[in-house]
C-alpha cells in the first residue's frame, strides 16, 4: 500500500508528465510499478494486467494508476498508445490518444 501511495505522489507531483517527460522519473516509475501490472506490447496495442494488488483499489486509485502507467508509457515510449487495462481476463480502463483515459464497468 505504501509503495502505491509513493507512486501515486510521484505521478501527481508532475514527475511523469507528457511531452517534455523525466525519463528518469518515468524509469522508476516503471519499475516500482512492475508489481502491480503485468505487460504486453502488440503491434497497435499495449495490454497490462493489473495483478491482484490492485483488487481492493478504489476506482479513484485505479483511475489514478492507470494514468500513472499511460503517462509513463508515452514518455518512455515517446507517443501515447492505446492502452487496454484488464484485471482477471475482463476490461477495467482504456488509455486512448485519440479518447482519453477512463475506467470501463
Amino acid at each position: 500500500m505504501k509503495l502505491l501511495t509513493t507512486l501515486a505522489c510521484m505521478l501527481f507531483a508532475g514527475h511523469v508528465v507528457a511531452a517534455p517527460c523525466n525519463k528518469m522519473a518515468a524509469l522508476e516509475v516503471q519499475v516500482m510499478i512492475s508489481e502491480f501490472a503485468k505487460t504486453q506490447v502488440g503491434r497497435d496495442t499495449v495490454t497490462v494486467t493489473w495483478t491482484s494488488k490492485m483488487d481492493k483499489q478504489s476506482e479513484e486509485k485505479l483511475l489514478a494508476m492507470t494514468k500513472g502507467y499511460a503517462d509513463m508509457d508515452a514518455c518512455l515510449s515517446g507517443e501515447a498508445r492505446e492502452i487496454h487495462f484488464y484485471r482477471k481476463s475482463k476490461l477495467v480502463g482504456v488509455a486512448s490518444p485519440t479518447s482519453g483515459i477512463r475506467l470501463v464497468k
